[in-house]
């Protein structure tokens, strides 16, 4: 596997890709690190997710310039990834002092007296987990941090197209005290033999999956009956009332909409404004979007960088030919450069259009007046996804509608849809995924209950 520069094109790493026996190798290690794993004691996890932490933390500067290289992300993104990483691991550390089960009272009815329940959580055993290349680093910590912390051993699927930061984080669990191969990366393209080995295999307990949703289907047929944790795919839709501050929102929602190119499922990508400030609004969407810097990943000044592939841009650049051909209005972008997309905005989307109804993942927001709350919650929820909504208002009797109505796994009030604190419960709804996200939240989806009943 080569791994090139996203900027320059010019060749970053060549990695040697997994082969048959390789594979076979790596799920027998698997095996044998999830019985030592499930012998570990809670202080040696703990000391072992710090020690990660730790050198996540100084090694920030250099994963940094690593993600940018292999994923086209702004370098002063991409340190915020490091960090971040570093204190998911941190934050599973924590987790593992604070992990417990409860008891369970059976004497609601006559025949639990004199009966006394309790349960532990216990590993789920080995876990397969596939990567996706827009946080190529902290989405791997999203993964790995909890299920070390649950008691797991772990084998990685790192994007082909950004692998680099996951491996340099595998070598750094390599490091310290846990049992051998309880982390370990396997290299594949695409969904060919050897990614098949592992989601067959008896010895994968659980599969977790951040990725499309159409991808997670077909695993999901491939793979048969198992435990699942996937994080899918999203359209945001972000409401702004009259009664917002207006400008405010444009800054949050400009950000939220072309950040890391808007390869990202919470970037925010409907806008449904009250019409009596739609035109004013619509202006500031503009006026900020033109301000963004499009350049080299590493330059400090760069807002937005290339886009994963040159043919990921000649797709999104595609759907918004397609969205003008049905009479969208182009507002602001839409051309291409290579695998440079500008920011683009687009007006008077047909609701029934592939681009309103789809996640785009790339920089492009879709904006539409509205006349009435019911309204602009009815045109949100009218998508096949469920991930997370934004709504900035000040009226406090509105936003609690919003959260009530909007069928979102996540309502953001006074705020945009791309926003993530590593520690909150994050999934979605619909087909935007299953199950929970965030440190303790995915400890819980790795692990099992066991209970225990005492008759006296």
């Amino acid at each position: 596997m080569i791994v090139k520069n996203k900027f320059t094109g010019e060749v970053f790493m060549e990695i040697k890709d997994t082969t048959r026996s390789e594979a076979h190798a790596i799920l027998r290690n698997g095996v044998k690190a999830t019985g030592n794993m499930a012998e570990l004691p809670r202080f040696k996890i703990y000391d072992s997710l710090m020690d990660i932490s730790d050198k996540l933390k100084k090694n920030s500067s250099d994963l940094a310039r690593i993600i940018s290289i292999e994923a086209g992300k702004p370098i002063k993104l991409s340190r915020k990834e490091a960090m971040r990483a570093a204190n998911t691991f941190q934050f599973a550390a924590e987790e593992t002092r604070r992990a417990h089960g409860e008891t369970v009272p059976l004497d609601v009815e006559p025949r639990g007296i004199h009966r006394t329940a309790f349960f532990n959580r216990v590993p789920v055993g080995l876990i397969y987990s596939v990567t996706p290349f827009n946080d190529p680093l902290n989405l791997v910590a999203h993964k790995i941090a909890p299920a070390i912390a649950a008691g797991n051993a772990i084998i990685n699927k790192p994007a082909s197209l950004a692998p680099v930061s996951a491996l340099r984080l595998s070598e750094m669990a390599s490091e310290t005290d846990l049992p051998d191969h309880a982390v370990q990366e396997v290299i594949s393209v695409g969904g060919g033999e050897i990614s098949n080995l592992f989601l067959t295999s008896d010895a994968i307990k659980m599969i977790t999956f951040t990725g499309g949703t159409e991808a997670a289907e077909k695993l999901v047929r491939k793979a048969g009956v198992k435990k699942y944790s996937m994080e899918l795919g999203n359209n945001s839709p972000v409401i702004v009332w009259n009664d917002a501050d207006l400008d405010s929102a444009a800054e949050s929602i400009v950000d939220a909409a072309f950040e890391s190119q808007g390869q990202n499922c919470i970037h925010a990508q409907r806008i449904l404004v009250k019409s009596d400030v739609y035109e004013y609004f619509r202006n500031r969407l503009i006026e900020i979007t033109s301000r963004l810097k499009i350049g080299d990943p590493l330059d400090e000044n760069t807002d937005i960088g290339p886009m994963i592939t040159e043919s990921e841009a000649i797709r999104v650049e595609n759907s918004v030919k397609e969205a003008c051909a049905l009479g969208s209005n182009l507002l602001a972008g839409g051309n291409r450069d290579g695998s440079f997309m500008a920011p683009t905005i687009l007006e008077n989307v047909p609701p029934e259009s592939p681009v309103w109804k789809k996640e785009i993942f790339g920089p492009v927001m879709m904006i539409m007046p509205v006349e009435s709350m019911d309204e602009a919650i009815n045109l949100a929820n009218d998508v096949e996804y469920g991930l997370q909504a934004g709504v900035f208002s000040s009226d406090i009797n509105l936003a609690m509608q919003a959260i009530e109505r909007l069928n979102f796994g996540t309502v953001l009030i006074n705020d945009s849809s791309d926003f993530r604190i590593d520690t909150m419960p994050f999934g979605g709804m619909k087909k935007s995924g299953i199950g929970r996200e965030g440190v303790r939240f995915s400890m819980e989806e790795m692990s099992e209950i066991k209970l225990a009943i005492i008759k006296r």
